[in-house]
């Protein structure tokens, strides 16, 4: 993370001086663990991903959109193979990271570090985690072991909610979707992912330029 912000900083510096974008200065930095993500790199979780959403716990208009309606039930598996209870954006970003070309291209446009970021984000999801005494560990071992044995998770194993943050980036994806006056798919996504990047983004016109929108 320290290595991360130091190169942050140094491409801000290179903005100030040069009044380039920040993917255009980003380009004059290279960092070692920079690899295109393929979709060999990142399987799929283990816990069986369903084919439909679980009811009732999205939003009434995410059925309007078939994209949505194959990547948040993998979203939902993120969270089941965690142990969670709950939906949240940081499942949903592993779910978007291990998506298949053409996102690979995207993010090797934006020299995304996919590696660093997947293992943050789970840091992250693990850090939300109350392990403070062994019978909460063991509540959280037993749900995985039940999700990931499962044949039926979504009912077997149920989740309780999606918070907050995870809905917001699903109201910025479709503020994205309404603009192309089309249904939300992976472009828009890109946008709400990016406004959770720790470690800066370009802005929404080059955005909607590398993923094909303008």
């Amino acid at each position: 993370m320290t290595a991360q912000k130091t190169l942050k900083r140094q491409i801000r510096s290179r903005m100030n001086k040069t009044g380039e974008s920040y993917t255009a200065a980003r380009r004059h930095f290279r960092i070692a663990k920079d690899l295109p993500m393929t979709s060999q790199e990142f399987e799929f979780p283990r816990t069986p991903i369903a084919q439909e959403l679980q009811s009732n716990l999205w939003p009434e208009w995410v059925t309007e959109h078939p994209w949505l309606k194959a990547f948040l039930p993998r979203a939902e598996a993120e969270a089941r193979n965690q142990g969670d209870r709950e939906c949240d954006h940081f499942h949903m970003i592993l779910a978007f990271l291990r998506l298949p070309s053409p996102v690979t291209d995207w993010f090797g446009q934006l020299r995304v570090n996919t590696v660093q970021w997947r293992e943050d984000t789970l840091v992250a999801i693990g850090s939300n985690h109350d392990t403070t005494t062994i019978g909460k560990f063991a509540e959280f071992g037993r749900r995985i072991m039940k999700a990931r044995r499962s044949q039926n998770p979504v009912d077997e194993v149920p989740l309780e909610k999606v918070t907050l943050e995870a809905l917001r980036m699903l109201e910025l994806a479709r503020s994205e979707a309404e603009r192309d006056n089309v249904p939300i798919d992976e472009r828009h996504f890109m946008v709400p992912m990016l406004d959770w990047h720790p470690y800066g983004e370009p802005t929404l016109d080059e955005l909607r330029q590398i993923t094909g929108r303008e």
